[in-house]
C-alpha cells in the first residue's frame, strides 16, 4: 500500500499540469486511489513476462490456470505472436484442463497479492520490506528522488539457517554530508529545467546511486558505515515483526469471513515470521 499509494501520488504530480488530466481526473476528484489499486490488481494478475517485449496483455493465454506442474508453456514467436505449447512428452485427453506457471521464484506474497492464492509447492521463502530514511535526516527526501530503484530491502531464505539480504538503497540510507555526500540543484545552460545531482566525495554519482555498497569499501570508516546499515536493518526488521505480532486479532477475524483467505494469511504470516526471526538473530550476531 505505501508503494502503491506513493505511485498515485507520483502520477498525480507529473499530470497535473496537463490539461486534459487535470479536467478528466483532477479538478472534480473523479480518479481515486481506489482506481488505481483496480488497475494495479489487473496488471499484476493479467500480465505476463514475454522475453522480447516485456511485460504484456496477452487476452485468452490469461485465462489459463496455475500450477507448480504445469502441462504447458508459452513462448514469443520470431513474429511477435505469442504461442501456447504443451510440454515436452505431455499428452491431453480432450477436455483436459491446460495450466502454466504463474512464476517459480515468486515469493508467497507476492503469490497472494497478485493472485490470491500461495501454491505452497512452489514459492520461495523472501519478503520484501520498504525502507525510510531516519526521520531527522535532513537529506531524506532527496536520496529517495535521486535513488535508481526501489527503496526496499530483499530478505531470503537458501536454506534451512541460511539468510542472506541485499538493498543497494540501504547503503545511501546511512550516509550525510559528514560523510561526504553532497546534493546540488545544476541549471541547464539553456535555461531549462534543473537537476538534482548526488556527489560523493567530490564525485557526480547521480547514475550510479545503487552502487553505494562499492564505494564505502575500503573507506577509512567503512567498518563504521556497515554498523550504521546494520542497525537500520536490525530496528526494521525490529518493526516489522511487532506488526506481525500485533496482527493475531486482524488475521484470526478473517476465519469467519472467509476461511480459505483465513488459511493464507495464517501461512504468509508463519513463513514470513520465521524469516524475519532467523534475519534479526542473523543481524543481532553482526552487530
Amino acid at each position: 500500500m505505501v508503494a502503491l499509494v506513493r505511485e498515485f501520488e507520483n502520477l498525480r504530480k507529473v499530470t497535473m499540469e496537463i490539461p486534459w488530466c487535470r479536467k478528466a481526473w483532477w479538478e472534480h476528484q473523479s480518479l481515486k486511489l481506489s482506481n488505481w489499486l483496480l488497475v494495479d490488481a489487473w496488471y499484476r494478475s493479467r500480465c505476463l513476462e514475454l522475453p522480447h517485449a516485456g511485460e504484456s496483455l496477452v487476452p485468452v493465454l490469461d485465462m489459463a490456470n496455475h500450477s507448480s506442474q504445469p502441462n504447458a508453456y508459452y513462448e514469443q514467436t520470431p513474429n511477435n505472436d505469442v504461442t501456447l505449447l504443451l510440454r515436452p512428452d505431455v499428452k491431453l485427453e480432450p477436455g483436459s484442463e491446460i495450466t502454466i506457471s504463474y512464476g517459480e521464484s515468486k515469493s508467497e506474497a507476492e503469490m497472494l497479492f497478485s493472485y490470491g492464492f500461495i501454491d505452497e509447492q512452489n514459492t520461495s521463502n523472501e519478503i520484501i520490506l520498504t525502507l525510510s530514511t531516519l526521520p531527522d535526516d535532513p537529506l531524506g527526501k532527496a536520496k529517495f528522488t535521486v535513488f535508481n530503484g526501489s527503496p526496499v530491502v530483499r530478505i531470503f531464505s537458501e536454506g534451512p539457517g541460511h539468510i542472506e539480504w541485499e538493498s543497494p538503497f540501504i547503503y545511501l540510507a546511512c550516509l550525510n554530508e559528514e560523510d561526504g555526500l553532497e546534493f546540488k540543484i545544476l541549471q541547464q545552460t539553456d535555461g531549462s529545467q534543473s537537476q538534482l545531482r548526488l556527489f560523493w566525495q567530490g564525485s557526480d554519482v547521480t547514475e550510479e546511486s545503487a552502487n553505494f555498497r562499492d564505494f564505502i569499501s575500503h573507506h577509512d570508516l567503512e567498518e563504521i558505515f556497515r554498523l550504521r546499515v546494520t542497525a537500520l536493518l536490525q530496528d526494521r526488521i525490529r518493526q516489522q515483526l511487532e506488526k506481525l505480532y500485533e496482527s493475531d486479532d486482524e488475521v484470526q477475524s478473517l476465519a469467519s469471513v472467509a476461511k480459505d483467505r483465513h488459511k493464507a494469511a495464517l501461512q504468509l504470516r508463519m513463513t514470513e515470521t520465521a524469516i524475519l526471526e532467523a534475519a534479526y538473530a542473523n543481524v543481532e550476531l553482526q552487530v
